[in-house]
């Protein structure tokens, strides 16, 4: 018999299938844009319209990822947390076969704007289940692993990309690639129904003793043995007592915007998101290969750097997760951002100086000050963020509010990396002065206006933005329990 807590990190580690299928949906077209198969099937060494076509390939994508967010307005909390990822698993496991299957640059688009319709809602979903299954003592830690995942599924798509480069068989080199990014949804679909499903959704949905079987598989604080019954019923009657209260009132998308407390959630997700991608890092990450051809590096030394910078990131991650639950969430986004500003200072001054003299020390440092960049992002913010906003909103909102704040990081990627081929052919490296501009704000904002969650519960976090602490007394719940 497994017990509770190895129950609940292969949960969550499974679910975050639906991760590593963001990142490596995301990343792949970094190296597809740079594989010379793809490029002369598409004609986009010869098309006048090619710049174009290649923001089109991320703007589609990110856009289609807007829309999947915001599905989640309503498909989390109608259908449940299991079959909203069943269903954006699907999706995504089709748009990503039909783009391994393109016979046109149309189609190509189309399916990329399918395949980002599935990752945004799957990006939105699985931190909102993670957070909803695990103790606040390791829900940073746990919730983390999203983004460890995400990013080992950015580093796997550039690994693969590099390989695949050396692969002769013209359509071979970037067909396959793309239909890999069909493996983890499609795992995810066939496994999804083992899960449980999340016990705070069965009690907004009145469905109590399913939540407390739900709830007691799950929950573990400390050694399975030393956690007396008394204390796990304790937390599960606190919970409930918390959502019956929260669910007094019906809920809509409008509630969200209602009362201060509620608006000023939303901006706060919204603005973390935002901002992390206002950073530069999904831009540096989906150009990178374009931006080394930049700096004077051969095709395959510019994908052995990208695999490199981006390899950076799971582990970043990893020490983003065991970090968050001991110094705070508010703290890591702040240091976070004091690195990635001093990053993109040193990039704008290494990539003028190589603007002006061609030196490749210059083109050196640039790489390096790339480096740093993502080793001060995945190590403080990247994973934080998640975390951040999938605990801040109750819970008959919470999948509403973080549909709302993940829809910050897809406005974001939307503006961004639609410009960026753009950008840089116009202006270089002053587009970095865009992200640098928008790091300091996002800095100061968390600095004034962001409150600490670590460790409290998600029923205590609501007491952070003044809501009502609801409690229940044991009788009544005993005579609820009975009634259901």
């Amino acid at each position: 018999m497994v017990s509770p807590s190895v129950y609940r990190i292969l949960v969550v580690a499974f679910v975050a299938l639906g991760s590593m299928t963001y990142g490596y949906c995301s990343s792949i077209v970094a190296t597809t844009l740079d594989q010379p198969s793809f490029v002369a099937y598409f004609s986009l060494d010869t098309r006048p319209d090619a710049t174009q076509l290649i923001g089109a390939v991320s703007g589609l994508f990110q856009a289609g990822g807007l829309f999947g967010c915001l599905s989640c307005l309503t498909s989390a909390d109608w259908l449940g947390r299991r079959r909203a990822l069943l269903i954006t698993a699907l999706v995504t496991l089709v748009g990503g076969a039909l783009q391994a299957g393109s016979v046109n640059i149309a189609m190509f688009l189309v399916f990329r704007f399918v395949t980002g319709l599935g990752i945004g809602s799957i990006v939105t979903l699985v931190p909102l289940y993670q957070s909803e299954i695990v103790p606040p003592r390791i829900r940073g830690f746990l919730v983390g692993m999203h983004g460890i995942l995400i990013c080992t599924g950015y580093s796997l798509a550039s690994w693969v990309g590099l390989g695949f480069y050396f692969v002769n068989a013209s359509g071979a080199q970037w067909r396959l690639p793309l239909a890999i990014q069909c493996v983890p949804p499609l795992l995810l679909a066939l496994g999804i129904g083992f899960l449980p499903e999340s016990p705070r959704w069965l009690l907004d949905q009145n469905r109590v003793e399913e939540a407390r079987r739900a709830f007691e598989a799950v929950r573990a604080d400390e050694s399975d043995a030393d956690v007396p019954d008394d204390a796990v019923e304790s937390e599960f009657r606190a919970m409930q007592a918390q959502i019956r209260s929260e669910h007094a009132q019906e809920h809509t998308v409008m509630d969200l915007f209602h009362s201060a407390a509620m608006r000023k959630r939303c901006l706060i997700g919204f603005a973390v998101l935002f901002g992390c991608q206002g950073t530069g890092t999904l831009v540096i990450n989906n150009y990178g290969p374009l931006l080394y051809e930049s700096l004077g590096f051969s095709s395959v030394a510019q994908l052995l750097i990208q695999c490199g910078w981006i390899s950076v990131c799971p582990i970043g991650n990893l020490i983003n997760s065991l970090l968050v639950d001991r110094v705070g969430r508010t703290r890591l986004l702040m240091v976070g951002f004091v690195g990635v500003i001093t990053a993109l200072v040193g990039e704008c001054v290494a990539m003028s100086i190589f603007d002006r003299t061609g030196a490749r020390s210059a083109a050196n440092a640039a790489v390096f000050f790339l480096f740093w960049h993502i080793a001060c992002f995945s190590s403080t913010s990247d994973a934080t963020s998640y975390i951040y906003a999938s605990e801040i909103f109750p819970t008959p909102l919470r999948a509403k509010g973080l549909a709302v704040s993940v829809s910050g990081l897809f406005v974001a990627t939307i503006v961004f990396l639609q410009c960026g081929p753009t950008a840089f052919d116009a202006i270089g490296w002053k587009y970095y002065l865009v992200f640098l501009a928008c790091s300091v704000v996002v800095l100061f904002f968390v600095w004034f206006y962001c409150p600490e969650t670590r460790q409290l519960s998600l029923e205590e976090i609501s007491e952070l933005f003044g809501d009502h602490a609801a409690v229940i007394e044991p009788e009544e719940i005993e005579i609820e329990a009975k009634s259901s």
